[in-house]
């Protein structure tokens, strides 16, 4: 584990009126690994739990198929946001060797479909995960030359041969699976029983989720800081956008998150906010918070950086469950056979 993110302080020296006032900046050379969560009785009573950054590994696979179901269903950025959210308060309930991501993702898609009230249809969500599957094995869109993680490369046969136009073409050619077929049948099993194991698990009381997102305070918080500028507000939406690869909605309250993003958002874009006589970080979510808002700027920081490759492989490659047994999907599945 790295060492912990810390704020560090400065003054800038030019501005008399903010000279004598410390100034908390993020380091961005920091990249730390959240440490291990208190709140998991189910799971401190597994043996052989995996490591950290095995689970980080699966739970930005799992965040980032979200993300890329989210898009193509044009879920709006509060159905995604609930999906993730029940995504991790569920890996904070049972593990990772019980229940894959693929079928975990599918499920979060469905609930919080219904929970928005923007739901998607079962026969949507099923060629979305598909489709999605396809493209992962083929790693379309990822520098294969380049980018190799080894032992964990799942791709299809050939995979590296093909330029992303030849890959494009042949996700193309694929004709839409029947819904009286065997392989939607699987697809379809998988996505009832994992939204059952799912509903039981949370305790079918999802209703408050929507309004626990930070990206609810990100506006509220602006305007009262008085923050002209639109840019601030986008950037700072964004950073909640990534903060949800993570599980930090289990571990922070949304307004701590929303102000790391907006602390984040105001140093990219050199924007000055009070600090004195108090950081106006106070007003939110009250004294003694700054390591925590180091903690989930520098947490946040490491979804966006492209070149960590457990990043780019959660987000373009496939990666193998940690179950006991295979999965649905794994290699060497009906599934994996069928889709080659």
């Amino acid at each position: 584990m790295m060492s912990e993110a810390t704020a560090t302080q400065h003054s800038p020296p030019n501005n008399p009126s903010t000279a004598d006032a410390p100034k908390y900046v993020v380091d961005k050379t920091i990249h730390n690994t959240l440490p291990s969560s208190s709140r998991r009785p189910n799971l401190n009573r597994l043996d052989n739990p995996p490591p950290p950054q095995v689970e980080r590994l699966h739970r930005l696979h799992g965040t980032s198929l979200i993300h890329d179901a989210a898009t193509l269903l044009h879920l709006p950025p509060s159905t995604y946001a609930t999906a993730c959210t029940i995504f991790h308060r569920m890996y904070h309930s049972i593990s990772l060797k019980q229940h894959c991501v693929w079928s975990t993702a599918m499920a979060c898609i469905l609930v919080a479909g219904k929970v928005e009230e923007e739901p998607r249809t079962v026969r949507s969500i099923i060629l979305t995960f598909s489709h999605m599957y396809r493209r992962r094995r083929l790693r379309i869109g990822d520098d294969i030359e380049k980018y190799s993680y080894g032992a964990a490369d799942c791709e299809a046969d050939d995979a590296a041969s093909l330029t992303n136009d030849e890959k494009e073409n042949i996700i193309r050619s694929v004709k839409p699976m029947s819904m009286g077929g065997p392989v939607y049948a699987e697809w379809k099993e998988v996505l009832f029983d994992m939204e059952n194991v799912l509903l039981r698990t949370l305790g079918f009381t999802l209703n408050w989720i929507p309004d626990s997102h930070p990206h609810k305070f990100i506006l509220y918080f602006v305007r009262v800081l008085e923050i002209e500028s639109k840019e601030v507000a986008q950037k700072a939406w964004n950073y909640c956008n990534d903060s949800c690869h993570i599980d930090l909605c289990v571990r922070y309250d949304p307004e701590v998150i929303a102000c790391a993003a907006i602390l984040m958002a105001t140093s990219n874009l050199n924007v000055e906010l009070p600090l004195m006589p108090h950081p106006w970080w106070e007003v939110f979510i009250g004294p003694n918070r700054n390591e925590d808002l180091s903690t989930v700027c520098n947490s946040i920081l490491t979804v966006g950086d492209e070149n960590d490759l457990v990043n780019r492989q959660s987000k373009y490659a496939f990666i193998s469950s940690l179950m006991r047994e295979t999965s649905f999907n794994d290699p060497g599945s009906y599934l994996w056979s069928v889709a080659d």
